[in-house]
């Protein structure tokens, strides 16, 4: 079961994907304030990992994955193994239409950029700054 700050954590990336233009199209679990994004269905499982949100830009045609994490969530093999199945997504998809959306709690912002930056060094990812709990990668 998903405790309250991941929950909050994924309204923050569902705003952020409807506010890029993407509709999100599933969400795992209830969301506060979630409103229509509640009563969307579980996220489909990619290379064994489920998302906690995917959503697809109507204009586009792309597609978005989103992670919320919390603190203990955030330096895991875990972690690092769903960086690795959404990079190998977003290669086969190709960067303009794949985007990798992550929200954390601010406090945590050094682990993540840490943990990103592991992950780019080997594979060189951009990673651009979106709010200061959010981070997408495009």
């Amino acid at each position: 079961m998903p405790s309250s700050t991941h929950q909050s954590l994924l309204l923050w990336i569902a705003r952020k994907m409807t506010a890029d233009g993407f509709t999100v199209t599933a969400c795992d679990g209830s969301i506060p304030q979630g409103g229509v994004w509640n009563s969307l269905p579980c996220t489909p499982a990619f290379a064994g990992i489920r998302p906690d949100a995917c959503g697809v830009g109507a204009d586009t045609g792309g597609i978005a994955f989103g992670e919320a994490k919390t603190s203990r969530d955030i330096d895991t093999p875990h972690t690092r193994h769903q960086l690795r199945v959404f990079r190998e997504l977003i290669r086969q998809n190709g960067k303009a239409l794949c985007r990798l959306y992550i929200a954390i709690p601010r406090s945590s912002a050094h682990s993540l950029d840490r943990v990103l930056c592991q992950w780019a060094a080997r594979r060189q990812v951009c990673r651009t700054s979106i709010h200061p709990r959010l981070f997408c990668h495009k």
